[in-house]
């Protein structure tokens, strides 16, 4: 009787700001997700983001019907275990220069089984996962990745001569949020942010200056956004804006880090509320609607222009993939307003595709360069 052959399994996990999603694909058609907290390793630091990302990739692996996997001296699975993943891909918001995967891989390493520079242990960027679906486009040799999610980062790649892999060739932004991080999430909050306390601080000038005026009329957006927040007004908005995020658990103890990606997390949370105003049809409040486009005008241009530095001489966009992660881009109207302001500059890609799991694409490319 011929032997059945055991499948081999791949896990890609795809680590944010907002939360981590890893994916765990098999060659013989099994897949199964999970999702977890935040996982940018320069917000939450490395040893949180590792403990998140097994956490996950214990869900993902507890779904896989009749998964047979070893147990330790209690009986109880391994999750993962050791030497289970053939190849493991990591590509974490926060990872951005070789000292980083230096830092990060003695901790990754050997928590999935994996020796020091094992090549079948991947660690990245996440944005490089955007780049997997131009693998597939024969009419396309490069790929340009925009993530906007929590923060952003945008990388540019060249296929090689092969096919089957990327090269990566242009890095612009990834910063994190206090030198950078424009056009995500977080950078519409502290612009809407800014926009409602300047409001503030010209009604009270003119009330000084002629107590007896009418009190002047805000938008609904800033009305919606102090109740988004949970503070009453703007002079409330910035002690809360300045007040510690630390949330401890069991888990993890409040600390500096903690309460910076909180914080981060919490301006972000703004963005769904500005990008509804922006672009409701039909408008919910002609004012809110002005101050809301002019919030996300603001905050795209920035992508604009990286996604333009990046091609520079040496991208020819009409073969080229501009590829879209991060959940900035769920809003139709914003992603409309950097593809507007791309062709106003001449860019046309080939191909624009939103990518809605970076996980699965990364967990497909590991599959099919095993097959190769």
């Amino acid at each position: 009787m011929p032997s059945v052959a055991l499948p081999r399994w791949y896990l890609c996990v795809d680590g944010g700001g907002t939360a981590v999603k890893v994916v765990v694909a098999s060659d013989q058609g099994h897949l199964s997700s999970a999702t977890g907290g935040p996982c940018n390793v320069k917000s939450v630091g490395p040893q949180v983001a590792l403990a998140t990302i097994l956490a996950a990739t214990r869900k993902a692996l507890h779904q896989i019907p009749d998964l047979s996997l070893p147990y330790d001296h209690r009986r109880e699975p391994l999750f993962p275990p050791a030497g289970f993943f053939t190849s493991v891909w990591l590509a974490l918001a926060g990872i951005l220069h070789q000292s980083d995967i230096d830092a990060f891989a003695p901790l990754a390493g050997p928590a999935f089984g994996f020796v020091p520079g094992d090549p079948a242990l991947r660690i990245t960027n996440d944005g490089q996962l955007l780049g997997a679906p131009c693998l597939v486009m024969p009419h396309v040799d490069s790929a340009v990745a925009l993530v906007a999610g929590t923060g952003s980062v945008a990388l540019a790649f060249a296929k090689e001569p092969s096919g089957l892999e990327l090269r990566l060739n242009g890095v612009d932004g990834g910063w994190g949020y206090l030198l950078g991080d424009e056009g995500s999430g977080f950078a519409i909050g502290r612009i809407a942010i800014r926009r409602l306390l300047a409001a503030h601080d010209a009604a009270t000038t003119a009330s000084l200056r002629n107590p007896s005026a009418a009190p002047p009329t805000f938008p609904a957006l800033f009305k919606n956004l102090l109740e988004m927040f949970g503070v009453a007004d703007a002079a409330e908005l910035v002690d809360r804006t300045y007040a510690d995020h630390s949330l401890p658990t069991d888990a993890v103890p409040p600390s500096f880090t903690s309460s910076e990606s909180n914080r981060k997390l919490w301006m972000a949370s703004a963005a769904p509320v500005v990008l509804t105003h922006a672009f409701a049809s039909p408008p919910i409040n002609p004012a809110s609607t002005r101050v809301a486009r002019s919030i996300v005008e603001e905050a795209i241009a920035p992508l604009v222009d990286a996604v333009t530095r990046l091609v520079g001489e040496y991208i020819d966009p009409r073969r080229a993939l501009l590829s879209l992660g991060g959940g900035m881009w769920r809003a139709g109207g914003y992603r409309d307003l950097l593809v507007q302001g791309l062709e106003a500059r001449g860019l046309r890609f080939a191909e624009v595709v939103v990518v809605e799991s970076a996980a699965a694409e990364g967990a497909r490319a590991l599959c099919a360069q095993a097959a190769s």
